[in-house]
């Protein structure tokens, strides 16, 4: 029989534990590129999220910003809105006072027209009866040149009152193309951002 060497089996169990050693430190090193690759992946990862992070919030920044000129804008638009109501309004209502004293021009004309159709035919049968009312055609005479400088005085109003109303008419055309106007640059800007 054979007597094992001890000093043989340390080496075989002193090589089979540096072998141990060995595949220990070459996991450990791969465990180690494999963690650096890891963080390197993470820190590119973090690095990105942060950028992205800054671009929301400069977005977020310029969105903000925007929302606070249009609220600015909306709110100028809409008191001019209903300044141009108002005015609206107030044309309407003088509109509708113009019209109701041209209707009564009109009224007062044709009575007018009608008191001298009236007048007119006294006069023409203060014509046939001349001989006999010599002073009555004279009154006559007075009269209708009074009727007549009233229905020229007439006449005159109503063609004043009519060119009033074509201004009135024309400023209020111009004043609804301004606001279409405004309203149209309005909607294209709002188009436009």
């Amino acid at each position: 029989m054979k007597i094992p060497d001890p000093s043989s089996n340390r080496r075989e169990h002193a090589g089979a534990g540096v072998a141990i050693l060995i595949t220990l430190a070459a996991a450990l090193c791969v465990m180690a590129a494999v963690q650096w690759v890891d963080q390197t992946r993470l820190l590119r990862q973090v690095e990105g999220e942060r950028k992205e992070k800054i671009s929301l919030q400069t977005q977020i920044q310029e969105k903000d910003q925007a929302n606070r000129r249009y609220s600015s804008e909306i709110a100028r638009l809409e008191t001019l809105r209903k300044e141009l109501d108002e005015i609206v309004k107030t044309n309407k209502t003088e509109l509708s006072k113009v019209k109701a004293e041209s209707k009564k021009f009109e009224f007062e004309l044709k009575g007018a027209t009608n008191l001298i159709g009236i007048y007119k035919e006294r006069l023409d049968s203060a014509n046939k009866s001349i001989t006999q009312a010599n002073d009555s055609i004279k009154e006559q005479n007075g009269a209708i040149r009074k009727i007549t400088a009233q229905r020229d005085e007439f006449v005159g109003k109503y063609t004043e009152l009519a060119e009033m109303h074509n201004k009135v008419v024309t400023d209020y055309n111009k004043l609804v193309e301004q606001v279409k106007a405004e309203q149209e640059a309005a909607r294209k800007a709002a188009e436009k951002k």
